[in-house]
């Protein structure tokens, strides 16, 4: 269960990061958005790529635990909150919205912990009731 969660967030993470990475390209290339050619358009376009590989990460390794996991994901929050900050300096309504579902992804891995496992003692025994 908790495998399939992390899936879903690493999924949601990795498409909203994704999101973010074209839109950001679009901008930085774009004459129309108004902030072509900046660096804070090019920062944005290597933060979205650093989140997406984390979110890439999360979903090779969904059962990973421990202060690997902690690692991981205290540095992926800030790069989404980053990133999403960058996004309304830059007046990027699409890229906000982006940074919000790595957020979602971000809140459902942290909420997929796993829950102890229960043995019952027949089980511990080596038998099994029927």
């Amino acid at each position: 269960m908790m495998t399939r969660n992390m899936r879903i967030a690493a999924g949601l993470i990795a498409l909203g990061a994704a999101g973010g990475l074209v839109i950001s390209t679009m901008n930085y290339f774009s004459n129309s958005s108004g902030i072509n050619g900046t660096g804070g358009a090019l920062l944005v376009i290597t933060s979205s790529a650093a989140v997406m590989l984390a979110a890439l990460v999360l979903a090779l390794r969904p059962g990973m635990r421990g202060w690997l996991r902690g690692t991981l994901l205290v540095p992926l929050l800030l790069g989404i909150l980053g990133t999403g900050l960058a996004a309304y300096f830059l007046a990027s309504t699409w890229l906000q919205v982006a940074m919000a579902i790595c957020l979602i992804g971000w809140i459902v891995a942290i909420l997929s912990r796993r829950a102890p496992t229960v043995h019952s003692a027949s089980m511990v025994q080596g038998k099994a009731s029927s």
